[in-house]
């Protein structure tokens, strides 16, 4: 499932699943991916996010006080997560990468306007999209590049 993610982001996603072990949660969330792609420091979204004042535990435990997601068929990630990992898989490809890196993770995690990351960015006022272009600036990309999946 994961041949095409580099390693950074598998880890991201281990400790996103780590997360919601920990929570007591069924299945992965994208709040739990937010987590994940924050708490490595060498990763631009953690710097981005240290900039805005949001530590990675900030997110960890605004994700506990959500309601706890239900289990769902066919592995730990739930449908929300899915979608991330197939827009990463096209960000990446429609930016000229040939991995899927934490930044790709993280514009496809922007994306999806439902879900635990996104009422998390919501309680601390970020905007997704402001955040997204910071990500293309640290990749040393225009922020007008931004994959349109809609």
């Amino acid at each position: 499932m994961f041949e095409d993610f580099a390693e950074k982001t598998v880890l991201a996603i281990k400790k996103a699943e780590e997360l919601a072990q920990q929570l007591g949660d069924e299945s992965v969330a994208t709040g739990h991916v937010i987590y994940g792609l924050t708490v490595d420091r060498s990763v631009c979204l953690h710097h981005i996010f240290q900039d805005l004042n949001v530590d990675p535990d900030m997110f960890s435990g605004y994700v506990k006080s959500l309601p706890r997601e239900p289990a769902v068929p066919n592995g730990p990630f739930n449908r929300h997560v899915k979608t991330v990992f197939e827009r990463g898989k096209d960000a990446a490809r429609q930016l000229g990468s040939k991995s899927v890196d934490p930044e790709h993770m993280a514009l496809a995690l922007l994306s999806v306007k439902a879900g635990s990351c996104y009422e998390t960015l919501k309680e601390f006022s970020i905007d997704p999209e402001y955040v997204q272009g910071l990500i293309l600036q640290a990749m040393g990309l225009d922020p007008e590049m931004i994959p349109d999946w809609f």
